[in-house]
């Protein structure tokens, strides 16, 4: 009986393992070799869409090769968090991906995927209609399970260059989400992003970390809302975000309602951005271009050892614009700004809500720093506190650092404010002259 059990099991290692397929892209491969060796790669992307790609599978392009065309997966395609399909280069370089005026990876439906060590190219703002790794799910009750992009490069989309979309309902998501290790750049809606169903949150676990995402300048036709975000992450339960860098975003957006910013969440609960750099990022035209952002619909959120720098908007914004799920409980702690606030009268620390049903309520702001040097302003003045406007209560600035140069502002209100609404204690002001 052991004998049989043996050879049952031996029998069952060798079939699971014999499905397992690696296969290789080569510009000097063709379509109809079978794609299992170096020797015998395939020619094109459109032979890898036409596979059905299962449970350990291995797609590898040649490494430091350009491939042109547009990877597509569907739900036929996935495999488990604990053996993924595996999508990367071989060789020891990255492959590049070379999409045009199109997506370089969509992915519709899919779980168990990881994309690694891979360059996608678009054709640039102007020219590209697209995000640069796409995934997507319209499930209508069904939330699909990990998802890993690391060590990649995404530039030169019109839209995201990599965005994780669910759009059916309200529990239509992914769960167990990493983005590591990659650069984004030069796209136009946003470096890195997440959107979901308005106004519900059915994403969960999402791990960013080692990123950098800059020069994300915006889309210039776009007048109707805000483009050129760094990372702008929504619709999640239990988001960190550490180690990032965003800079440079925002120059080309054209909306005047509302702006970008370099790192930033809205519509999340219970999430952290820490220990990350968020600098010289811009407004375009008259809203944001901030460092860091808690915004509308998000509770339980947390801001803490960051670093924020010479944004033309807030260092760090706590903000309520007119949404159903409100703004509560969120922390700003241990960060520093340092020469924020250079454009439309923005300040290290900012707080505004769009109007009395819509406030920023019970948050903290305690033990940053914050430098105003007020150098190289475009125009406004810059401040520790900005007040904006007054719908915000419940609101505690506690033993904060500031210290303001000659042209700068401790507070700047709208219109004064009682200790109901925010309240300091144990701050240190220096005030240069």
């Amino acid at each position: 009986m052991k004998l049989l059990a043996y050879i049952v099991l031996l029998f069952s290692v060798f079939s699971y393992q014999n499905r397992q397929k690696a296969y290789f892209i080569s510009p000097n491969g063709k379509d109809s070799n079978d794609g299992l060796s170096i020797k015998t790669a395939w020619l094109s992307i459109e032979k890898v869409n036409n596979m059905i790609l299962k449970a350990g599978d291995r797609v590898l392009f040649e490494g430091g090769k350009s491939f042109k065309g547009n990877l597509l997966l569907d739900s036929l395609d996935g495999g488990t968090a604990n053996n993924p399909v595996i999508i990367s280069s071989y060789g020891g370089t990255s492959a590049i991906i070379e999409a045009g005026q199109e997506r370089g990876l969509f992915a519709y439906n899919c779980e168990g995927i990881k994309v690694s060590k891979l360059i996608f190219q678009g054709d640039g703002v102007g020219k590209n209609k697209q995000n640069g790794i796409e995934f997507y799910t319209d499930f209508p009750a069904k939330s699909l399970n990990f998802i890993a992009i690391d060590s990649c490069e995404v530039k030169g989309f019109h839209k995201y260059g990599i965005l994780i979309m669910g759009d059916k309902s309200d529990t239509s998501g992914y769960r167990n989400v990493s983005i590591t290790h990659t650069m984004v750049n030069e796209n136009g809606e946003a470096g890195i992003g997440s959107l979901s169903k308005y106004p519900s949150i059915p994403h969960k676990n999402f791990y960013l970390a080692y990123n950098k995402t800059f020069n994300n300048r915006g889309i210039l036709a776009k007048t109707q809302n805000h483009s050129g975000n760094g990372i702008v992450m929504a619709g999640i339960d239990n988001v960190l975000i550490e180690h990032c860098e965003a800079y440079e975003n925002g120059a080309d957006n054209r909306c005047t309602g509302g702006g970008p910013v370099g790192i930033w969440v809205w519509m999340c609960k219970n999430s952290i951005i820490q220990k990350s750099e968020s600098h010289h990022n811009h407004a375009g035209l008259t809203k944001d271009g901030g460092g860091f952002d808690i915004d509308g619909g998000s509770t339980n959120c947390i801001i803490r050892d960051c670093y924020s720098h010479d944004n033309e908007g807030a260092g760090y914004l706590l903000a309520q614009f007119d949404c159903p799920v409100k703004f509560s409980n969120n922390k700003i702690l241990n960060n520093i700004s340092r020469n924020d606030g250079l454009k439309n009268n923005y300040g290290s620390i900012t707080f505004w809500g769009d109007n009395a049903d819509n406030e920023v309520v019970n948050c903290e702001v305690k033990n940053n720093k914050s430098y105003v040097d007020a150098r190289n302003i475009v125009n406004g003045i810059p401040c520790g506190i900005r007040l904006s406007g007054t719908h915000f209560r419940g609101i505690k600035v506690v033993n904060n650092y500031f210290e303001i140069e000659k042209n700068g502002k401790y507070i700047f209100a709208d219109k004064e404010v009682g200790s109901n609404k925010v309240y300091f204690k144990d701050n240190i002001v220096k005030k240069k002259r």
